[in-house]
């Protein structure tokens, strides 16, 4: 269903791992009822969180520190993001 959505939006899938879409430089991260969203412009992250809102039931975590047991480490400066 949200492949679906994402798709409506013109996000397509990546090549290496079918359930992280892309759309130029915004990159969705889906795992069941998991959603992690990487942009560095706030407002498109905002908008398309408000559009997902209206058809799926969601909280927002806001930043995470740990995705899927991963650590999330970000250098906003270096402009790196890191996972491990």
């Amino acid at each position: 269903m949200i492949h679906h959505f994402l798709a409506d939006l013109e996000y397509t899938q990546i090549h290496i791992n079918n359930n992280v879409f892309r759309k130029k430089t915004l990159i969705i991260a889906v795992y069941i009822d998991n959603i992690l969203i990487c942009k560095s412009d706030k407002n498109k992250i905002l908008n398309l969180k408000i559009k997902l809102s209206n058809y799926f039931k969601m909280t927002d975590c806001r930043t995470y520190k740990y995705y899927l047991k991963m650590l999330i480490t970000q250098n906003r400066i270096l402009w790196t993001l890191i996972l491990s």
